[in-house]
């Protein structure tokens, strides 16, 4: 129900039923509608009275005023009933009260779909698209507004950039004047993209593996040498000590 019984401005769906409340209490008042510069209908007492080209089949079938609680029915709501609406009410008392009434008519979101693809760095780009009219998007990352340090944001936040390490439930809520949906999917890391975390972890290991086998190495080094100077003496020893042959006792 929109509150068109002052200056407003009012939103309806496209294909359902929209209501403006043009006056609260018809009782002894007279009331006009005019859409832009044509009079759309006249009530006076119990009786309502159109005019012109809304004095049709077409019209009538979808438009209905209610003098109970003063609203005007438009159902269903067509792209060519959006406009500026005039009422002019003359109260019992003789006094006349003007009024603008500006109507919008939308589709309403519908159909929202995301469309990820993932950079050699492990960043996810991700966009979100729906059908509908004037579409606002907003995300949220496992039930809590998407911040900075999760994602770069476009101006029209229909796309944003996901940080690498960031996972769990990424969800795009979009919505005009006239509905709302969203959409939700899991996120998780890039198949072809390695977290910076992991990363660490990798080279920390590289570090520790490279560093034990260089002190292995060492270990091996130093050990081999200690006891190559003991088969040294050994081999001296056994030359010096073998067996004189029967030619060198006869030189002497």
């Amino acid at each position: 129900m929109c509150d068109a019984t002052q200056d407003a401005a009012c939103y309806g769906a496209l294909g359902g039923p929209v209501y403006l409340q043009l006056m609260r209490n018809t009782r002894g008042h007279k009331l006009s509608l005019y859409y832009n510069s044509a009079h759309v209908f006249k009530f006076k007492r119990t009786k309502s009275v159109f005019y012109e080209e809304f004095n049709t089949t077409s019209v009538l079938q979808r438009w209905q005023f209610v003098p109970d609680n003063g609203t005007m029915i438009i159902n269903p709501a067509e792209r060519r009933d959006a406009g500026t609406y005039r009422v002019q009410i003359t109260e019992s008392t003789g006094r006349g009260v003007k009024h603008t009434v500006q109507l919008t008519i939308e589709a309403p979101v519908s159909s929202v779909d995301l469309s990820i693809s993932s950079s050699a760095n492990g960043e996810r780009s991700v966009r979100c698209s729906s059908t509908g009219d004037s579409p606002q998007y907003s995300w949220s990352l496992d039930g809590r507004p998407l911040g900075e340090a999760d994602a770069d944001l476009s101006s029209d936040n229909q796309t944003i950039l996901l940080r690498g390490d960031v996972t769990g439930q990424l969800t795009c809520s979009v919505r005009n004047h006239v509905s709302s949906t969203h959409t939700t999917r899991l996120m998780d890391l890039c198949s072809g993209g390695i977290s910076p975390v992991f990363i660490s972890v990798w080279l920390a290991e590289i570090i520790i593996l490279t560093s034990l086998l260089v002190g292995g190495y060492y270990l091996y080094i130093r050990n081999r040498t200690s006891h190559t100077p003991d088969q040294d003496v050994e081999l001296t020893l056994t030359s010096t000590s073998r067996r004189r042959t029967p030619e060198e006792v006869q030189m002497q």
